[in-house]
């Protein structure tokens, strides 16, 4: 399980080369390129520290070849600079927003027969319990194999093996590599994982207006988790409740329990959200900072994974037009020793016309009680 997949990538390329020349090269010529123009701008009003905040810029490009007999093909690169960054910006953002360089993200090949696919190489994954974040400008990437089937009806099956990740940055002020070192979103972080992680998921939709998820995590040597939940649609109403469960080697085992409710009245969405955990251990909620599914999630520094907390969370969300929208929320965490209040205030606006293919998010989140500080973060997208 330990081979070099980008180099397996690159000889099955040669041999579709070799094997089919004439139509491999009617295959990538009828390709399609993408990309995205990234800057985001973070500041942090540290009551607790140093402020900080930094200007990061990014430019990630795409190809996808066209598919011949099942197979396909994909490259991303991605890059990124922070040219205005002072010390303070770079300490107090070193692990996720200063990473400049490129980096050859994604690089796989596809094969779909029927109703499988599979995948080999370089990629941005996303499953319940291994998913990489694309929240800030450097994406998180995966390097393994993954399967797909939905022959049962109404169901999704994943099946997945990675032996490699690349993080945000290296913590060093560079682009991040495909190392051994898998980040989490929970403390502590990030473990070294020899032996990479696998993981399986299951989604069905086979009773009308209801989603089941399950979901399990082995990072081999290091720590389990398992993911439940069941979300229920009615009218313009949906309920939905989710379970964590994980044990990292030799601690006990953690677990948070969920429950969420929204309704919809015209242009305007709220939602209530509560998550409870257990006393013994923190919960670790898969790999990649995008496995972070708990409901009491905020803009900035909400933490909903510490042992022996309670967290509640309303949110209001008004759709001005088909473009843009206004929200604001309101999380509370009620800890051990401690009890934290966020306040969440965002904005979003997609363009048209000439500017189709901008869209711009503003997010402003205030610290309350024992939590001190405030953050702006402002995200301006170009995608061609």
């Amino acid at each position: 399980m330990k081979k070099n997949y980008l180099s397996l990538t690159l000889a099955l390329m040669s041999f579709l080369t070799v094997s089919n020349a004439s139509t491999l090269q009617d295959t990538l010529s009828n390709g399609k390129i993408s990309g995205t123009l990234q800057a985001y701008y973070f500041a942090r009003d540290k009551n607790s520290g140093t402020d900080n905040d930094i200007l990061t810029l990014g430019l990630d490009i795409s190809y996808e070849s066209a598919e011949y007999n099942g197979f396909g093909f994909k490259t991303t690169f991605q890059s990124a600079s922070s040219p205005w960054v002072d010390e303070d910006g770079k300490a107090g953002r070193k692990s996720n927003m200063w990473g400049s360089g490129a980096q050859l993200s994604e690089a796989f090949i596809s094969y779909t027969y029927i109703k499988t696919s599979a995948q080999i190489g370089r990629m941005y994954f996303s499953s319940p319990l291994l998913s990489g974040s694309g929240s800030r400008v450097n994406k998180e990437a995966f390097q393994g194999f993954v399967i797909t089937n939905s022959n049962i009806p109404d169901t999704v099956v994943t099946l997945a093996y990675m032996n490699k990740f690349q993080s945000r940055t290296d913590g060093k002020g560079n682009i991040g590599e495909f190392t051994k070192n898998f980040k989490t979103a929970a403390a502590p972080w990030s473990f070294k994982l020899d032996d990479g992680a696998y993981t399986v998921s299951i989604v069905n939709k086979s009773l009308e207006n209801l989603t089941l998820t399950a979901a399990y995590v082995d990072a081999i040597d290091a720590f389990k988790a398992t993911y439940l939940e069941a979300a229920y649609n009615f009218l313009n109403y949906s309920i939905s409740t989710q379970y964590y469960n994980s044990k990292e080697e030799g601690k006990e085992s953690g677990n948070l329990f969920g429950l969420q409710g929204t309704a919809s009245f015209g242009p305007l969405n709220f939602t209530a959200s509560y998550t409870t955990t257990g006393d013994d251990a923190d919960v670790l909620p898969g790999l990649g900072n995008g496995a972070d599914l708990a409901y009491t999630w905020s803009e900035a520094f909400a933490y909903q994974y510490a042992a022996n907390q309670d967290s509640a969370k309303i949110l209001a969300k008004y759709k001005i037009n088909e473009a843009a929208y206004v929200s604001v929320a309101y999380l509370e965490e009620d800890g051990k020793d401690y009890k934290k209040g966020y306040t969440d205030l965002v904005a979003g606006y997609k363009f048209s016309g000439s500017l189709k293919g901008l869209d711009l998010k503003v997010a402003y989140e205030i610290g309350s009680k024992d939590a001190k500080d405030d953050e702006l973060r402002v995200r301006l997208n170009y995608k061609f």
